[in-house]
Protein backbone atom coordinates (compact mmCIF):
# COMPACT_ATOMS: atom_id res chain seq x y z
CA UNK A 1 0.00 0.00 0.00
CA UNK A 2 1.35 3.59 -0.78
CA UNK A 3 -0.50 7.46 -0.11
CA UNK A 4 0.29 9.78 -2.24
CA UNK A 5 0.63 13.39 -1.19
CA UNK A 6 1.41 17.00 -2.07
CA UNK A 7 0.44 20.28 -0.22
CA UNK A 8 -1.60 22.33 -2.65
CA UNK A 9 -2.31 26.29 -1.81
CA UNK A 10 -4.27 25.95 -5.32
CA UNK A 11 -3.84 22.94 -7.53
CA UNK A 12 -5.52 21.70 -10.80
CA UNK A 13 -5.33 18.99 -14.07
CA UNK A 14 -2.12 19.84 -15.99
CA UNK A 15 -1.98 21.61 -19.19
CA UNK A 16 0.30 23.45 -21.47
CA UNK A 17 0.52 26.45 -19.13
CA UNK A 18 -0.23 26.43 -15.69
CA UNK A 19 -4.17 25.65 -15.53
CA UNK A 20 -3.64 27.98 -12.10
CA UNK A 21 -3.26 31.18 -13.84
CA UNK A 22 -3.03 33.33 -10.48
CA UNK A 23 -2.82 31.92 -7.19
CA UNK A 24 -3.49 35.77 -5.40
CA UNK A 25 -2.82 36.11 -1.97
CA UNK A 26 -3.30 33.92 0.93
CA UNK A 27 -4.54 35.08 4.02
CA UNK A 28 -3.77 32.15 6.82
CA UNK A 29 -4.10 33.12 10.67
CA UNK A 30 -5.09 29.73 11.55
CA UNK A 31 -3.07 27.28 13.54
CA UNK A 32 -4.84 24.52 11.78
CA UNK A 33 -2.49 24.05 9.11
CA UNK A 34 -2.67 23.06 5.48
CA UNK A 35 -4.69 21.15 3.01
CA UNK A 36 -2.97 18.05 1.64
CA UNK A 37 -4.05 16.07 -1.07
CA UNK A 38 -3.27 11.99 0.21
CA UNK A 39 -3.69 9.33 -1.93
CA UNK A 40 -3.63 5.38 -1.05
CA UNK A 41 -2.63 2.81 -3.92
CA UNK A 42 -3.67 -0.75 -2.81
CA UNK A 43 -2.48 -3.36 -4.86
CA UNK A 44 -4.76 -6.50 -5.33
CA UNK A 45 -3.99 -10.02 -4.28
CA UNK A 46 -5.56 -12.78 -6.28
CA UNK A 47 -8.76 -14.64 -5.45
CA UNK A 48 -10.49 -14.47 -2.61
CA UNK A 49 -9.92 -17.52 -0.26
CA UNK A 50 -12.49 -16.77 1.98
CA UNK A 51 -15.08 -17.31 -0.01
CA UNK A 52 -16.69 -20.86 -1.49
CA UNK A 53 -17.33 -21.57 -5.09
CA UNK A 54 -21.46 -21.09 -4.12
CA UNK A 55 -20.22 -17.73 -3.05
CA UNK A 56 -19.08 -16.13 -6.11
CA UNK A 57 -21.30 -14.32 -7.97
CA UNK A 58 -21.25 -15.45 -11.20
CA UNK A 59 -23.34 -19.41 -11.69
CA UNK A 60 -20.55 -22.46 -10.98
CA UNK A 61 -19.45 -25.08 -11.48
CA UNK A 62 -19.23 -23.99 -15.39
CA UNK A 63 -17.59 -20.43 -14.43
CA UNK A 64 -14.48 -21.59 -12.65
CA UNK A 65 -12.78 -19.19 -10.55
CA UNK A 66 -9.73 -18.25 -12.38
CA UNK A 67 -6.28 -16.65 -10.93
CA UNK A 68 -5.04 -12.88 -11.75
CA UNK A 69 -3.17 -12.80 -14.62
CA UNK A 70 -4.58 -16.09 -16.41
CA UNK A 71 -5.85 -16.08 -19.63
CA UNK A 72 -9.68 -17.30 -20.02
CA UNK A 73 -12.90 -16.79 -21.38
CA UNK A 74 -16.56 -17.59 -19.79
CA UNK A 75 -14.80 -17.77 -16.11
CA UNK A 76 -14.81 -15.30 -13.86
CA UNK A 77 -11.56 -13.62 -11.66
CA UNK A 78 -11.83 -13.14 -7.77
CA UNK A 79 -9.75 -10.80 -6.15
CA UNK A 80 -9.46 -8.21 -2.90
CA UNK A 81 -7.45 -5.23 -1.83
CA UNK A 82 -6.66 -5.28 2.15
CA UNK A 83 -5.26 -2.53 3.75
CA UNK A 84 -5.45 0.35 6.70
CA UNK A 85 -7.51 2.69 6.58
CA UNK A 86 -6.95 6.33 8.46
CA UNK A 87 -8.49 6.28 11.45
CA UNK A 88 -9.00 10.25 11.65
CA UNK A 89 -7.46 13.52 10.09
CA UNK A 90 -8.86 12.01 6.80
CA UNK A 91 -11.81 12.54 4.15
CA UNK A 92 -12.36 10.52 1.29
CA UNK A 93 -12.74 12.26 -2.11
CA UNK A 94 -12.47 9.80 -4.95
CA UNK A 95 -12.45 5.96 -5.35
CA UNK A 96 -11.06 4.12 -8.12
CA UNK A 97 -9.72 1.45 -9.38
CA UNK A 98 -7.01 0.88 -11.96
CA UNK A 99 -7.48 -2.26 -13.51
CA UNK A 100 -6.11 -4.16 -16.56
CA UNK A 101 -8.27 -6.17 -18.50
CA UNK A 102 -9.92 -6.69 -22.18
CA UNK A 103 -12.67 -6.90 -23.53
CA UNK A 104 -13.88 -9.60 -26.84
CA UNK A 105 -16.61 -9.22 -29.16
CA UNK A 106 -19.34 -10.57 -27.46
CA UNK A 107 -19.56 -6.68 -24.93
CA UNK A 108 -21.10 -8.68 -22.25
CA UNK A 109 -18.90 -8.46 -18.68
CA UNK A 110 -20.19 -8.14 -15.32
CA UNK A 111 -18.73 -6.96 -12.04
CA UNK A 112 -19.06 -7.83 -8.79
CA UNK A 113 -17.54 -5.16 -5.64
CA UNK A 114 -18.99 -5.80 -2.15
CA UNK A 115 -22.26 -6.92 -2.86
CA UNK A 116 -22.95 -4.47 -5.86
CA UNK A 117 -23.42 -6.75 -8.83
CA UNK A 118 -23.67 -4.61 -12.34
CA UNK A 119 -22.77 -4.72 -16.01
CA UNK A 120 -24.15 -6.82 -18.62
CA UNK A 121 -23.43 -10.23 -18.86
CA UNK A 122 -25.37 -13.07 -20.11
CA UNK A 123 -27.99 -14.15 -18.24
CA UNK A 124 -26.68 -18.31 -18.00
CA UNK A 125 -23.70 -16.54 -16.01
CA UNK A 126 -25.75 -14.55 -13.29
CA UNK A 127 -25.24 -17.02 -9.47
CA UNK A 128 -27.47 -16.98 -6.81
CA UNK A 129 -24.68 -15.80 -4.05
CA UNK A 130 -25.91 -15.07 -0.90
CA UNK A 131 -23.05 -12.51 -1.09
CA UNK A 132 -24.80 -10.50 -3.57
CA UNK A 133 -26.88 -7.70 -2.41
CA UNK A 134 -27.42 -5.88 -4.65
CA UNK A 135 -28.57 -6.83 -8.20
CA UNK A 136 -28.85 -4.52 -10.83
CA UNK A 137 -26.78 -6.15 -14.30
CA UNK A 138 -28.67 -5.95 -17.33
CA UNK A 139 -29.05 -9.85 -18.70
CA UNK A 140 -28.14 -10.19 -21.95
CA UNK A 141 -28.24 -13.36 -24.76
CA UNK A 142 -30.50 -15.08 -22.19
CA UNK A 143 -32.95 -13.75 -19.67
CA UNK A 144 -32.88 -13.81 -16.08
CA UNK A 145 -35.85 -14.99 -13.66
CA UNK A 146 -36.30 -15.87 -10.22
CA UNK A 147 -33.39 -15.57 -7.95
CA UNK A 148 -31.28 -13.93 -10.77
CA UNK A 149 -34.04 -11.36 -11.89
CA UNK A 150 -32.05 -7.63 -11.30
CA UNK A 151 -33.73 -4.93 -9.98
CA UNK A 152 -34.45 -1.61 -11.73
CA UNK A 153 -32.84 0.33 -12.91
CA UNK A 154 -29.55 -1.72 -14.18
CA UNK A 155 -26.25 -0.47 -14.49
CA UNK A 156 -23.97 -0.89 -17.82
CA UNK A 157 -20.98 1.77 -16.70
CA UNK A 158 -18.71 -1.29 -16.75
CA UNK A 159 -19.47 -2.04 -20.19
CA UNK A 160 -20.12 1.96 -21.22
CA UNK A 161 -17.15 3.06 -20.54
CA UNK A 162 -15.52 0.51 -22.36
CA UNK A 163 -17.47 0.44 -25.43
CA UNK A 164 -16.76 4.44 -25.44
CA UNK A 165 -12.90 4.22 -25.17
CA UNK A 166 -11.30 0.96 -25.50
CA UNK A 167 -10.59 -1.46 -28.40
CA UNK A 168 -12.42 -5.05 -28.34
CA UNK A 169 -9.53 -7.73 -27.80
CA UNK A 170 -6.98 -5.61 -26.79
CA UNK A 171 -5.32 -5.48 -23.21
CA UNK A 172 -6.45 -1.87 -21.52
CA UNK A 173 -6.31 -0.02 -18.26
CA UNK A 174 -9.58 0.43 -17.29
CA UNK A 175 -10.27 3.74 -14.87
CA UNK A 176 -13.48 2.86 -12.55
CA UNK A 177 -14.68 5.12 -10.73
CA UNK A 178 -16.64 3.48 -7.37
CA UNK A 179 -18.96 5.58 -7.07
CA UNK A 180 -20.47 4.93 -10.61
CA UNK A 181 -20.24 1.10 -9.86
CA UNK A 182 -22.33 1.31 -6.96
CA UNK A 183 -25.54 3.68 -9.18
CA UNK A 184 -27.80 2.65 -8.28
CA UNK A 185 -27.90 1.91 -4.63
CA UNK A 186 -27.41 3.90 -1.49
CA UNK A 187 -23.74 2.76 -1.16
CA UNK A 188 -21.17 5.14 -1.21
CA UNK A 189 -17.57 4.58 -1.64
CA UNK A 190 -16.93 5.58 1.69
CA UNK A 191 -18.93 2.96 2.98
CA UNK A 192 -17.27 0.42 0.22
CA UNK A 193 -13.86 0.96 1.53
CA UNK A 194 -13.70 2.48 5.29
CA UNK A 195 -13.58 -1.61 6.60
CA UNK A 196 -10.46 -1.90 4.79
CA UNK A 197 -11.31 -4.69 2.69
CA UNK A 198 -13.00 -4.67 -0.91
CA UNK A 199 -14.05 -8.31 -2.46
CA UNK A 200 -14.12 -7.82 -6.89
CA UNK A 201 -14.90 -10.62 -9.12
CA UNK A 202 -15.04 -10.12 -12.93
CA UNK A 203 -16.53 -12.11 -15.23
CA UNK A 204 -17.16 -13.95 -18.49
CA UNK A 205 -13.95 -12.99 -20.82
CA UNK A 206 -12.12 -10.37 -18.67
CA UNK A 207 -9.54 -11.27 -17.15
CA UNK A 208 -7.49 -9.53 -14.84
CA UNK A 209 -3.72 -9.11 -15.10
CA UNK A 210 -3.03 -6.31 -12.51
CA UNK A 211 -5.46 -4.50 -10.42
CA UNK A 212 -4.93 -1.08 -8.14
CA UNK A 213 -7.52 0.38 -5.80
CA UNK A 214 -6.75 4.21 -5.39
CA UNK A 215 -8.16 5.82 -2.38
CA UNK A 216 -8.08 9.74 -2.97
CA UNK A 217 -8.40 11.89 0.34
CA UNK A 218 -7.09 15.13 1.90
CA UNK A 219 -5.41 15.57 5.33
CA UNK A 220 -4.87 18.58 7.49
CA UNK A 221 -1.37 18.81 8.93
CA UNK A 222 0.75 22.44 10.54
CA UNK A 223 4.14 20.69 8.84
CA UNK A 224 5.19 18.93 5.35
CA UNK A 225 3.84 15.21 5.26
CA UNK A 226 6.59 12.40 5.38
CA UNK A 227 6.77 11.18 1.60
CA UNK A 228 8.75 8.74 -0.31
CA UNK A 229 8.78 7.05 -3.87
CA UNK A 230 6.29 4.69 -4.51
CA UNK A 231 6.85 1.17 -6.80
CA UNK A 232 6.37 1.97 -10.04
CA UNK A 233 3.00 0.62 -11.84
CA UNK A 234 2.46 0.26 -15.60
CA UNK A 235 -0.07 1.54 -17.94
CA UNK A 236 -1.86 0.63 -21.72
CA UNK A 237 -4.40 1.58 -23.45
CA UNK A 238 -5.53 1.30 -26.97
CA UNK A 239 -7.89 4.48 -27.87
CA UNK A 240 -10.73 4.37 -30.69
CA UNK A 241 -11.22 7.64 -32.10
CA UNK A 242 -14.23 10.09 -32.17
CA UNK A 243 -15.74 12.30 -34.62
CA UNK A 244 -15.18 15.54 -34.79
CA UNK A 245 -13.30 17.90 -31.58
CA UNK A 246 -14.36 18.52 -28.15
CA UNK A 247 -14.13 22.03 -27.71
CA UNK A 248 -16.66 23.29 -30.98
CA UNK A 249 -14.39 25.01 -32.64
CA UNK A 250 -12.32 23.14 -35.78
CA UNK A 251 -8.68 23.73 -36.31
CA UNK A 252 -8.97 24.91 -39.79
CA UNK A 253 -11.83 26.84 -41.97
CA UNK A 254 -13.10 25.62 -44.89
CA UNK A 255 -14.24 21.94 -45.05
CA UNK A 256 -14.13 19.75 -42.14
CA UNK A 257 -15.07 16.27 -42.21
CA UNK A 258 -15.06 13.39 -39.58
CA UNK A 259 -12.71 10.23 -40.82
CA UNK A 260 -15.55 7.99 -42.32
CA UNK A 261 -17.11 11.14 -44.75
CA UNK A 262 -13.05 11.90 -45.51
CA UNK A 263 -12.63 7.73 -47.00
CA UNK A 264 -15.97 8.28 -48.73
CA UNK A 265 -15.46 11.70 -50.40
CA UNK A 266 -13.00 12.63 -52.79
CA UNK A 267 -11.01 15.35 -51.94
CA UNK A 268 -10.75 18.19 -54.73
CA UNK A 269 -9.74 21.10 -52.82
CA UNK A 270 -8.40 22.25 -49.22
CA UNK A 271 -9.62 20.69 -46.37
CA UNK A 272 -9.35 18.94 -42.69
CA UNK A 273 -10.09 16.05 -40.93
CA UNK A 274 -10.84 15.50 -37.19
CA UNK A 275 -11.07 12.94 -34.66
CA UNK A 276 -10.43 13.20 -30.66
CA UNK A 277 -9.46 10.69 -28.02
CA UNK A 278 -10.59 10.28 -24.47
CA UNK A 279 -7.38 9.54 -23.00
CA UNK A 280 -7.09 9.27 -19.18
CA UNK A 281 -3.32 9.19 -18.10
CA UNK A 282 -3.10 8.30 -14.24
CA UNK A 283 -4.18 10.35 -11.62
CA UNK A 284 -1.05 11.71 -9.53
CA UNK A 285 -0.41 14.91 -8.21
CA UNK A 286 2.48 15.84 -10.74
CA UNK A 287 3.08 14.53 -14.54
CA UNK A 288 6.72 13.97 -13.55
CA UNK A 289 5.18 11.11 -11.69
CA UNK A 290 4.40 9.87 -15.86
CA UNK A 291 6.73 8.90 -17.62
CA UNK A 292 4.82 7.99 -21.56
CA UNK A 293 6.92 5.50 -23.57
CA UNK A 294 4.54 5.50 -26.73
CA UNK A 295 2.19 7.13 -28.06
CA UNK A 296 1.25 6.24 -31.49
CA UNK A 297 -1.75 6.90 -33.83
CA UNK A 298 -2.22 4.28 -36.53
CA UNK A 299 -3.96 5.30 -39.32
CA UNK A 300 -4.70 4.56 -42.38
CA UNK A 301 -4.39 8.08 -44.72
CA UNK A 302 -4.33 9.30 -48.25
CA UNK A 303 -2.09 11.94 -49.57
CA UNK A 304 -3.09 14.33 -52.33
CA UNK A 305 -0.88 14.71 -55.19
CA UNK A 306 -0.40 18.65 -54.61
CA UNK A 307 -0.38 20.81 -51.63
CA UNK A 308 1.30 20.37 -48.36
CA UNK A 309 0.23 19.16 -45.22
CA UNK A 310 -0.35 20.49 -41.31
CA UNK A 311 -1.11 18.47 -38.42
CA UNK A 312 -2.95 20.40 -35.02
CA UNK A 313 -3.12 18.47 -31.48
CA UNK A 314 -5.12 20.32 -29.16
CA UNK A 315 -4.10 23.39 -30.50
CA UNK A 316 -0.43 23.08 -31.58
CA UNK A 317 0.04 22.81 -34.79
CA UNK A 318 3.47 21.62 -36.87
CA UNK A 319 3.17 22.32 -40.74
CA UNK A 320 5.57 21.96 -43.87
CA UNK A 321 7.12 25.01 -45.13
CA UNK A 322 4.53 26.79 -47.64
CA UNK A 323 2.04 25.76 -45.61
CA UNK A 324 -1.00 28.36 -45.77
CA UNK A 325 -1.34 29.18 -41.86
CA UNK A 326 -3.88 31.45 -42.67
CA UNK A 327 -6.77 28.55 -42.82
CA UNK A 328 -6.08 27.90 -38.97
CA UNK A 329 -8.41 29.14 -36.57
CA UNK A 330 -8.24 30.78 -33.03
CA UNK A 331 -8.54 27.24 -31.89
CA UNK A 332 -4.82 26.94 -33.13
CA UNK A 333 -3.18 27.84 -30.23
CA UNK A 334 0.66 28.34 -31.82
CA UNK A 335 2.74 26.82 -34.13
CA UNK A 336 6.22 24.93 -33.38
CA UNK A 337 8.96 26.10 -35.61
CA UNK A 338 11.65 24.38 -34.52
CA UNK A 339 13.59 23.48 -38.18
CA UNK A 340 13.96 19.78 -36.33
CA UNK A 341 10.70 19.64 -35.39
CA UNK A 342 9.50 20.53 -38.85
CA UNK A 343 11.60 17.84 -40.58
CA UNK A 344 10.15 15.01 -38.50
CA UNK A 345 6.84 16.27 -39.90
CA UNK A 346 7.85 16.46 -43.16
CA UNK A 347 9.63 12.94 -43.18
CA UNK A 348 6.82 11.90 -41.83
CA UNK A 349 4.59 13.17 -44.49
CA UNK A 350 6.98 11.40 -47.24
CA UNK A 351 6.99 8.14 -46.33
CA UNK A 352 3.12 8.34 -47.60
CA UNK A 353 3.26 8.54 -51.49
CA UNK A 354 1.35 11.68 -52.76
CA UNK A 355 -0.69 9.34 -55.35
CA UNK A 356 -3.78 8.94 -53.04
CA UNK A 357 -3.21 5.77 -52.54
CA UNK A 358 -4.54 4.10 -49.15
CA UNK A 359 -1.68 3.42 -47.12
CA UNK A 360 -1.36 2.18 -43.44
CA UNK A 361 0.94 4.64 -41.24
CA UNK A 362 1.94 5.25 -38.04
CA UNK A 363 2.43 8.81 -36.10
CA UNK A 364 4.47 8.89 -33.61
CA UNK A 365 3.51 11.56 -30.91
CA UNK A 366 6.43 11.13 -28.91
CA UNK A 367 9.23 11.31 -31.88
CA UNK A 368 7.04 14.30 -32.98
CA UNK A 369 6.21 16.94 -30.32
CA UNK A 370 8.83 15.62 -27.77
CA UNK A 371 8.11 13.72 -24.57
CA UNK A 372 6.74 16.68 -22.49
CA UNK A 373 5.21 18.24 -25.19
CA UNK A 374 3.08 14.89 -25.78
CA UNK A 375 2.27 14.31 -22.19
CA UNK A 376 1.30 18.16 -21.68
CA UNK A 377 -0.79 17.17 -24.41
CA UNK A 378 -2.59 14.10 -23.27
CA UNK A 379 -3.02 15.65 -19.56
CA UNK A 380 -5.72 18.15 -20.77
CA UNK A 381 -8.53 15.22 -20.99
CA UNK A 382 -9.02 15.27 -24.45
CA UNK A 383 -6.73 14.81 -27.32
CA UNK A 384 -8.02 16.30 -30.45
CA UNK A 385 -6.51 15.79 -33.65
CA UNK A 386 -6.46 17.63 -37.08
CA UNK A 387 -5.17 16.65 -40.56
CA UNK A 388 -5.17 19.05 -43.23
CA UNK A 389 -4.15 20.03 -46.62
CA UNK A 390 -2.89 17.58 -48.31
CA UNK A 391 -3.21 14.92 -45.73
CA UNK A 392 -7.23 15.90 -45.47
CA UNK A 393 -8.38 12.21 -45.68
CA UNK A 394 -8.03 9.72 -42.88
CA UNK A 395 -9.76 6.05 -42.70
CA UNK A 396 -13.03 5.73 -40.64
CA UNK A 397 -15.47 2.89 -41.38
CA UNK A 398 -18.79 4.88 -40.19
CA UNK A 399 -19.74 7.68 -37.97
CA UNK A 400 -18.52 7.06 -34.27
CA UNK A 401 -22.26 7.87 -33.22
CA UNK A 402 -23.06 4.03 -34.32
CA UNK A 403 -21.09 2.66 -32.02
CA UNK A 404 -22.77 0.63 -29.52
CA UNK A 405 -22.66 -3.43 -28.40
CA UNK A 406 -21.64 -5.89 -30.92
CA UNK A 407 -20.83 -2.76 -33.23
CA UNK A 408 -17.32 -1.24 -33.73
CA UNK A 409 -16.45 1.53 -35.65
CA UNK A 410 -12.87 1.04 -36.98
CA UNK A 411 -10.56 4.53 -37.80
CA UNK A 412 -7.45 6.01 -36.16
CA UNK A 413 -6.28 4.14 -32.86
CA UNK A 414 -4.17 6.16 -30.33
CA UNK A 415 -1.85 2.94 -28.58
CA UNK A 416 -0.60 4.55 -25.33
CA UNK A 417 1.50 2.99 -22.78
CA UNK A 418 3.50 4.23 -20.08
CA UNK A 419 4.25 3.97 -16.51
CA UNK A 420 3.81 6.07 -12.99
CA UNK A 421 4.54 5.78 -9.59
CA UNK A 422 3.14 7.79 -6.70
CA UNK A 423 4.34 9.84 -3.09
CA UNK A 424 4.40 7.63 0.05
CA UNK A 425 3.12 9.64 2.77
CA UNK A 426 2.04 8.82 6.09
CA UNK A 427 -1.39 10.73 7.37
CA UNK A 428 -1.00 12.22 10.78
CA UNK A 429 -3.07 10.99 13.52
CA UNK A 430 -5.24 13.52 14.95
CA UNK A 431 -8.30 12.28 16.67
CA UNK A 432 -9.17 16.38 16.92
CA UNK A 433 -8.88 16.97 13.45
CA UNK A 434 -11.83 18.39 11.88
CA UNK A 435 -11.63 16.02 8.62
CA UNK A 436 -13.20 12.94 8.93
CA UNK A 437 -15.55 11.43 6.88
CA UNK A 438 -18.93 11.22 8.66
CA UNK A 439 -18.94 14.78 10.08
CA UNK A 440 -16.75 17.60 11.71
CA UNK A 441 -15.41 17.76 15.02
CA UNK A 442 -17.25 21.37 16.40
CA UNK A 443 -14.94 23.95 17.44
CA UNK A 444 -16.02 27.18 19.32
CA UNK A 445 -16.85 30.39 17.81
CA UNK A 446 -14.83 33.42 18.00
CA UNK A 447 -16.21 37.40 17.70
CA UNK A 448 -14.30 37.76 14.46
CA UNK A 449 -14.41 37.32 11.16
CA UNK A 450 -13.54 33.87 9.78
CA UNK A 451 -9.56 33.38 8.28
CA UNK A 452 -9.85 31.58 5.05
CA UNK A 453 -6.54 29.46 4.65
CA UNK A 454 -5.39 26.63 2.18
CA UNK A 455 -7.30 27.80 -1.01
CA UNK A 456 -7.08 24.92 -3.73
CA UNK A 457 -8.73 23.98 -7.01
CA UNK A 458 -8.82 19.88 -7.84
CA UNK A 459 -10.56 17.23 -10.24
CA UNK A 460 -10.66 19.86 -12.95
CA UNK A 461 -12.48 18.35 -15.76
CA UNK A 462 -13.56 19.65 -19.12
CA UNK A 463 -17.24 21.27 -17.47
CA UNK A 464 -16.39 20.97 -13.24
CA UNK A 465 -13.98 21.94 -10.51
CA UNK A 466 -13.80 20.91 -7.18
CA UNK A 467 -13.08 24.19 -4.76
CA UNK A 468 -11.61 23.66 -1.27
CA UNK A 469 -10.21 25.62 1.68
CA UNK A 470 -10.53 26.22 5.57
CA UNK A 471 -11.73 28.35 7.79
CA UNK A 472 -10.10 28.87 11.53
CA UNK A 473 -13.57 28.71 12.65
CA UNK A 474 -16.62 26.69 12.22
CA UNK A 475 -18.54 28.85 8.97
CA UNK A 476 -20.55 28.68 5.77
CA UNK A 477 -19.81 27.48 2.70
CA UNK A 478 -19.94 29.26 -1.11
CA UNK A 479 -18.62 30.08 -4.18
CA UNK A 480 -18.57 32.75 -6.53
CA UNK A 481 -17.72 31.92 -10.30
CA UNK A 482 -17.55 33.06 -14.08
CA UNK A 483 -16.13 34.03 -16.75
CA UNK A 484 -14.08 36.61 -16.14
CA UNK A 485 -16.55 37.84 -12.76
CA UNK A 486 -17.59 36.04 -9.79
CA UNK A 487 -21.56 36.78 -10.43
CA UNK A 488 -22.96 33.19 -10.45
CA UNK A 489 -22.93 31.83 -7.00
CA UNK A 490 -23.17 28.27 -5.47
CA UNK A 491 -25.57 26.94 -3.13
CA UNK A 492 -25.26 28.19 0.08
CA UNK A 493 -24.10 25.08 2.22
CA UNK A 494 -25.03 26.84 5.70
CA UNK A 495 -23.54 24.15 7.76
CA UNK A 496 -20.94 25.41 10.35
CA UNK A 497 -17.72 23.73 9.08
CA UNK A 498 -13.88 24.27 9.18
CA UNK A 499 -13.06 22.26 6.24
CA UNK A 500 -15.05 23.72 2.96
CA UNK A 501 -15.60 21.93 -0.12
CA UNK A 502 -17.88 22.80 -3.41
CA UNK A 503 -18.15 20.90 -7.39
CA UNK A 504 -19.37 23.98 -9.40
CA UNK A 505 -20.55 22.44 -12.46
CA UNK A 506 -21.95 23.51 -15.95
CA UNK A 507 -18.99 25.15 -16.70
CA UNK A 508 -17.45 24.95 -20.47
CA UNK A 509 -14.41 23.38 -22.28
CA UNK A 510 -11.13 25.08 -22.30
CA UNK A 511 -12.09 28.55 -20.37
CA UNK A 512 -10.65 30.75 -17.69
CA UNK A 513 -12.81 31.22 -14.71
CA UNK A 514 -12.58 33.46 -11.92
CA UNK A 515 -13.65 32.79 -8.52
CA UNK A 516 -13.82 33.85 -4.83
CA UNK A 517 -14.51 31.72 -1.79
CA UNK A 518 -17.17 32.75 0.73
CA UNK A 519 -17.57 31.81 4.55
CA UNK A 520 -19.51 33.13 6.91
CA UNK A 521 -19.47 32.56 11.08
CA UNK A 522 -22.42 31.95 13.34
CA UNK A 523 -21.68 35.68 14.67
CA UNK A 524 -22.71 36.59 10.84
CA UNK A 525 -19.06 37.64 10.43
CA UNK A 526 -18.74 37.48 6.53
CA UNK A 527 -15.14 37.15 4.54
CA UNK A 528 -14.90 36.52 0.89
CA UNK A 529 -11.72 35.78 -0.48
CA UNK A 530 -8.83 37.22 -2.98
CA UNK A 531 -10.48 36.32 -6.76
CA UNK A 532 -8.39 33.27 -8.22
CA UNK A 533 -8.57 31.69 -11.99
CA UNK A 534 -8.44 28.16 -13.25
CA UNK A 535 -8.89 26.75 -16.74
CA UNK A 536 -11.26 23.79 -17.53
CA UNK A 537 -10.19 20.87 -19.42
CA UNK A 538 -10.49 20.73 -23.48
Amino acid sequence: MSCQGQKLDLSGASSLGDTIVDDGSRTDGSDLGSIYNVTMVVSATSDIPEWTNAELPFAPPSRARQQMGENFSDTQTPFKFTYTYPPNNYKLTTAHMLMDTRRDSSDTEGIFIDGVFTGRVPGSMVGTSPMITHRHYFCAQQACAGATAPASPTNTYYMDWSLTHYKQATTNTFDLDLEDLLVPTTLNPVGIVSDGVVRVVTGDDSPVYQALLVLEGITISKTPLSCSNSPTYSFTNVYIHNDGNSIGQAAFSGTVVAPNTSWSTSQTSFRSVEFYYDPKLPRVSSLDFITISSATVNLRVKRQASGTAAIVVNGVGIAEAGFDRSTATVAVERWIDTPAVISSWTNYVNTVSATNTDTTTKLYLVDLYGAATTKELLSQGKLNISLAGSFGTAYGQAATSGRTYGVTVAGPELNLQGTFYTEICAVPNNPDSPLNDNGEVPTGLDGASPIISSIQVVNITQNSATIQWLTNEPATTQVGYGLGNTDTSSTLDSTLSIFHSVTITGLSPYKFYTYVVKSQDGSANLTISGAKVFRTLR
